[in-house]
């Protein structure tokens, strides 16, 4: 299906929610819940299973700062290639350099941004 070039531009999550709980096969429904009145609901999605249960869902939603976004991911990048220079007999110069960017993915906050750039060029070059 081709996207609707005149449709809302905007994605919310307690939609994206709903149809995907909606499309398992394990559930032949998913939808809001709405009150017959007051307030509008946006955080309740009501599922029925297959099988006949139902599960009530409250979505919170939490942002995470610009500045953090990638830092963990890049830091696990270090601590996976570390790892597997540790997977089969190493020699002792890739131990000390396993256990050096082990220690710079477990301090990555603590680190400065050189230091940072420099294990995950190291990393990258470990996992290729």
């Amino acid at each position: 299906m081709e996207p609707d070039p005149d449709g809302e531009r905007v994605a919310y999550a307690w939609d994206a929610v709903a149809a995907a709980i909606g499309n398992h096969p394990h559930f032949i429904r998913a939808a809001l819940e709405q009150p017959s009145f007051g307030p509008l609901n946006l955080n309740t999605i009501t599922a029925l299973t297959r099988t006949g249960s139902e599960y009530t869902l409250t979505l919170t939603a939490g942002y995470r700062p610009a500045d953090d976004q990638g830092h963990s991911t890049l830091a696990a990048d270090v601590a996976y290639a570390a790892d597997r220079l540790l997977v089969s007999a190493p020699s002792d110069a890739e131990r000390a350099t396993a256990e050096l960017l082990n220690y710079v993915a477990a301090t990555w906050d603590k680190q400065d941004l050189p230091l940072r750039e420099h294990a995950q060029a190291i990393a990258r070059t470990l996992t290729r």
